[in-house]
């Protein structure tokens, strides 16, 4: 059942992956299309895809994209940590009972897994209870948890919610959330600022229709972009709490820890003890309805009380 889910939202998530690179390619050679002053549309499209005008706009985003995406594989640890205090926990080389405690877990969970490779483990001291999982690739994967959390939980739910996490992981989530952040940001940004690249009243029809698509696109992409986030996201999370009822080889503790979770926010307001937006798409649970990356509590626990 957990193997045919994961496929099955794989699929979907391939699906958004290919949306994204084509709207992503299209804004590009719109762009193109308005600098070289395209007479005809279809035109255009054909010079700039058969190189007979190179797409110069198209391939600088693709290069920005990249190198955004390399500078923040090389940073993560540092910006999504960033703002609060952090330990990271060493296997081995453990300070007390309760860190011996947290690296026990994520043994286990390896363990279970089966895994090659054993994510870094990070304490954060918050007044919330959340966790979060990043990483490029397993060399560097990490899994932080709030020392709220940690107080708060008992050791099954604790085990669950790092189930969580390393679900993520295991499932490539990181990597996607990240290539999908670089590029709505870019698609948004040129979406914004291109058709005002190279003004001028153009007599070309190709020139003036690109221009006109990409001023249409200004106030439809980031309701689009929202959308394919918010879909792309919660199928993820959906995932990773199957991959962690699979692991503990029990739906319950997933489910209590999440109604823990859910009302620690509830009794308290914590949209000022964040001071990093970065980690909201990443933390295992996000307090925000309207178009929330998450879904709601209800709905995950529904899910996992069905497997």
């Amino acid at each position: 059942m957990f193997d045919k889910i994961i496929k099955e939202n794989q699929f979907k998530t391939k699906c958004v992956i290919a949306i994204y690179l084509l709207i992503f390619v299209l804004i590009g050679l719109l762009v193109d299309i308005v600098r070289i002053n395209a007479s005809d549309l279809s035109e255009g499209f054909y010079q700039l895809l058969s190189l007979r005008e190179f797409p110069v706009v198209t391939c600088a985003l693709l290069l920005i994209a990249v190198l955004i995406v390399s500078f923040t594989i090389r940073n993560f640890k540092g910006i999504l940590l960033s703002g609060n205090e952090y330990k990271e926990i060493i296997d081995g080389r453990e300070a007390n009972a309760q860190e011996r405690e947290l690296s026990k877990i994520l043994d286990e969970l390896v363990e279970v897994a089966h895994l090659p490779f054993r994510p870094k483990l990070f304490l954060m001291e918050a007044p919330f209870m959340n966790a979060f999982a990043s990483g490029w690739k397993a060399e560097n994967s990490l899994i932080a948890v709030t020392t709220t959390l940690v107080k708060n939980l008992t050791r099954q739910e604790l085990k669950a919610v790092m189930a969580h996490e390393l679900s993520h992981i295991r499932h490539g989530d990181i990597r996607l959330t990240l290539m999908v952040g670089v590029l709505s940001n870019i698609m948004l940004l040129v979406v914004n600022y291109g058709v005002y690249l190279f003004l001028g009243n153009s007599r070309e029809r190709g020139a003036n229709l690109a221009r006109t698509i990409l001023v249409v696109l200004q106030f439809v992409l980031p309701l689009l972009t929202l959308v394919l986030q918010m879909f792309l996201s919660r199928s993820r999370e959906y995932m990773a709490d199957s991959g962690a009822a699979y692991l503990m080889n029990d739906s319950t503790p997933m489910v209590l820890a999440l109604q823990k979770i859910s009302n620690n926010y509830t009794q308290s307001d914590f949209s000022q003890s964040d001071t990093n937006p970065t980690r909201s798409a990443l933390y295992i649970f996000n307090p925000s309805e309207m178009f929330s990356t998450h879904p709601s509590i209800e709905n995950r626990i529904k899910a996992l009380l069905q497997k």
